[in-house]
């Protein structure tokens, strides 16, 4: 056996026997700590929640700039149609060119779903900051 196939399944052995001991505190009905005081994990969520919600305007904010710039027309640089038009102009010259154009139209394409459905979800987490009282923004 490999050094690290030992380290691992002896990892593996203490996590177990670790894991029954503490089944088996629990098991014996000793009362819990009281909830009084918020506990660390309690702390550290509410400071990745304001963390998370003080971003979220400025995510928002990026997010419906980039699928207004990949939605543009054909003259907006950086669209999916502008890539094709460039992917047109180029394939009479260069037909390699031309298709690795297309190929970045088409993740442009599939980054426009991606960044929707983005969109949906900021507007939850928006909802969510504002029902549990963070503030968004700076």
């Amino acid at each position: 056996m490999s050094r690290t196939m030992i380290l691992a399944s002896a990892g593996l052995a203490g996590y177990l026997v670790l894991g029954t001991a503490t089944a088996a505190l629990a098991a014996d009905g000793s009362p819990s700590p009281s909830p009084s005081k918020p506990t660390a994990s309690k702390r550290i969520l509410g400071q990745r929640a304001k963390r998370v919600c003080k971003r979220e305007p400025r995510v928002a904010k990026r997010v419906d700039k980039l699928i207004a710039r990949f939605s543009g027309d054909a003259t907006t640089r950086g669209s999916v149609l502008w890539l094709k038009a460039r992917a047109d102009k180029v394939r009479a010259s260069d037909a390699q060119l031309a298709s690795i154009i297309d190929s970045r139209a088409q993740i442009r394409q599939s980054r426009i779903n991606t960044l929707k459905l983005r969109q949906g979800e900021l507007a939850k987490v928006a909802s969510w900051c504002s029902t549990h009282g963070y503030s968004t923004g700076s």
